[in-house]
């Protein structure tokens, strides 16, 4: 959510009181001639969406009232925020902080977050840093009320993928009950099933397709997977399409959604 840009002082007292049951308010009083205005004001902003309790305020003292206002209430430094909860001031800082320092001076006033709120933003962050074990464990817990939460469903599947625990990844495929992602999973089950399948393909480029999948190579797979499609769209009633776009869901498509376009387009 965007800051509100407030013209007046009765109009700050409104969204105080508007704000003083619950929730924290950022009351910002910047210049719109500053160069790091919009920057302070992009930093509050990716705080603000972090948490629904947060709401950004901003006055540009450009504005004769707003000037008058900050004067009346002594601020001497732009920028400058005051931070109240409950319609009272309970902080304030002088001058630019960067995104790490507006954590620590705001995190303290907000409500803490719901557990399930919490392990979805360690989950995420063990996704990005490649933690996968640490992901994998708290995948049955965040599934629990979300069985068919499509974005835990394909990461499930992803993590058992790269943990080679592909069974378990046939048998979380398969718990899928939403009947709009019956395609998509339809196709996953082909895709594991070729990963599982252990008799040798007759078709060598398809057996080195096989392994890429196997070892979770993925890029690598996508290119071959590309080329045999070109060289060879009937092969298995269309197996190949099939299992790229499964690891499209899965893995990513790197880029490489718009090539399979052309191809099935040409």
């Amino acid at each position: 959510m965007a800051a509100q840009f407030l013209e007046s002082r009765e109009e700050l007292i409104k969204a105080i009181k508007e704000n003083a049951k619950d929730g924290v308010l950022i009351v910002v009083f910047d210049s719109s001639r500053s160069s790091k205005c919009k920057e302070n004001l992009a930093s509050l902003e990716k705080l603000e969406a972090k948490s629904q309790s947060l709401k950004i305020l901003f006055l540009d003292i450009e504005k004769q009232a707003n000037a008058v206002l900050a004067s009346q209430m002594r601020l001497r430094t732009v920028p400058t925020m005051l931070i109240f909860k409950g319609g009272e001031t309970v902080d304030q800082a002088e001058g630019l902080l960067d995104e790490d320092s507006l954590d620590k001076l705001i995190t303290p006033y907000l409500p803490p977050k719901p557990a399930e709120e919490s392990l979805r933003e360690e989950f995420d962050q063990a996704m990005a840093e490649g933690q996968y074990p640490r992901a994998l464990a708290l995948i049955p817990i965040l599934r629990e009320e979300k069985k068919n939460d499509r974005a835990l469903w394909l990461a499930n599947i992803k993590l058992l993928w790269i943990a080679k625990d592909l069974e378990k990844a046939k048998t979380v495929c398969e718990e899928l009950d939403d009947p709009a992602l019956l395609s998509e999973k339809e196709n996953i089950k082909l895709l594991l099933a070729e990963m599982l399948d252990d008799t040798a393909s007759p078709n060598q480029d398809w057996e080195k397709i096989r392994s890429e999948l196997k070892e979770y190579r993925c890029e690598e797979a996508v290119e071959d997977l590309l080329a045999f499609i070109a060289k060879d769209r009937k092969f298995g009633d269309d197996l190949a399409r099939k299992v790229l776009l499964a690891v499209f869901s899965v893995a990513g498509d790197f880029g490489a959604r718009r090539r399979l376009a052309n191809l099935l387009f040409i």
